[in-house]
């Protein structure tokens, strides 16, 4: 791993303790990541869907 990867254990996790000057996120800011990440996968699904859509439509025409 380079030098400024994590280490992981064998299960991929990071089991290092939080430091304490670094507390966890806040519930709030926890739920507007929640919030931003929800709305960023329904854009990139009504994305896919576009474009699944206009490449059918362009099958369609081809033939």
């Amino acid at each position: 791993m380079g030098e400024n990867s994590e280490e992981l254990d064998s299960a991929g996790v990071n089991d290092q303790v939080q430091e304490p000057g670094n507390p966890p996120p806040a519930a709030e800011q926890g739920r507007s990541i929640g919030d931003r990440r929800r709305d960023a996968e329904a854009k990139l699904e009504q994305h896919l869907r576009d474009a699944r859509s206009k490449e059918t439509e362009a099958d369609g025409q081809q033939q």
